[in-house]
């Protein structure tokens, strides 16, 4: 072959500097494309094994109700030693597979005790949601939680007696599955919170407790005031972080305000509005009495979602819009 012939063919196999840079843009577009749809993907897988986590919950609810005859109590207290008590989930470390873990723990005396030490700083992957992006709040209060008790639709957090609350799980006692005579389907178990900041120099509109003066005497009344705060002001912040250690009665939430609003406690002591929130686009997961887990949207009538956060409220409602 000439020279000649050789050099044609040589031009027609080579690229031209603007098919390589419409070559080099459409594989930029096609990435751009693409990347959306796999973070979309492992979102949703994220979501999923959240779900799961909260199925867990709820089947080790059962099996406790079938060892115990009762749901855990929302806050138990030790039985010696007065003090910090120990959160549902703690109790239900046996019907998780994590029977060792449970044994750690010293149930005579307040969770911060020495002796809790070891098992307040253990990390349990089913506590804790694959979308969350913290790995702990703060490292010293102990292992992390995004995992809440529904304690139900007033605004009452820690005072005992269950007259106040309208829940299934509330400070030392506990309910039956007799008690809850809005429908196992219709009454939420468990449901989700963002750990967090884990500081009060720093504004976190969803992670963040914050301070009200007022002393809501209603569900409404609670909702409003902790609505009409003003967030930016550092003194405003509550010193509560949730989130850690799972050890602790705290976590628990309530159904007043919608899924992903704002949280806050208030000057009466025991008083607080604890909405559910979560890093999925739209919503929260919710674990219900009868063991199912559904996504409930941010968006969701303020009346259903009060109505899943009580067990005797003789509401005739739906979790859906």
């Amino acid at each position: 072959m000439s020279n000649y012939k050789k050099s044609k063919l040589q031009k027609k196999l080579a690229f031209t500097l603007v098919e390589l840079l419409v070559v080099i843009a459409i594989i930029g577009i096609l990435v751009g494309l693409l990347l959306p749809a796999v973070q979309s993907a492992r979102e949703a897988a994220r979501r999923m094994q959240c779900q799961n986590n909260l199925k867990q919950l709820a089947l080790a609810s059962h099996n406790f109700h079938d060892a115990f005859k009762r749901f855990p109590a929302g806050g138990l207290a030790p039985a010696t030693t007065p003090g910090s008590q120990f959160s549902a989930i703690s109790q239900l470390l046996p019907y998780i597979e994590q029977g060792n873990v449970h044994a750690m723990i010293d149930f005579s005396v307040p969770v911060q005790h020495a002796s809790n030490a070891n098992a307040r700083n253990t990390p349990i992957n089913t506590f804790v949601c694959p979308s969350e992006p913290r790995t702990n709040p703060i490292p010293s209060l102990g292992a992390p939680t995004n995992y809440m008790a529904n304690t139900g639709a007033m605004p009452f957090f820690v005072i005992p007696g269950p007259q106040l609350f309208s829940g299934v799980f509330y400070v030392n006692t506990s309910v039956r599955f007799a008690d809850i005579t809005d429908g196992t389907s219709q009454t939420a178990l468990f449901s989700e919170r963002l750990m967090s900041d884990g500081s009060n120099g720093i504004v976190s509109p969803l992670e963040d407790v914050f301070f009200h003066p007022g002393n809501p005497a209603t569900s409404d009344e609670a909702h409003t005031m902790c609505q009409g705060i003003d967030i930016t002001n550092l003194a405003n912040q509550f010193p509560l972080f949730m989130g850690a250690p799972w050890l602790h009665h705290q976590h628990r939430y309530q159904h007043i305000s919608p899924p992903n609003s704002r949280s806050c406690g208030y000057f009466i002591v025991g008083k607080a509005t604890m909405p559910a929130s979560s890093r999925h686009t739209g919503g929260v997961n919710v674990a219900l009495v009868d063991g199912s887990v559904t996504f409930v949207t941010s968006t969701i009538d303020g009346v259903a979602w009060r109505a899943i956060g009580t067990r005797n409220g003789g509401e005739i409602s739906s979790i859906s819009e």
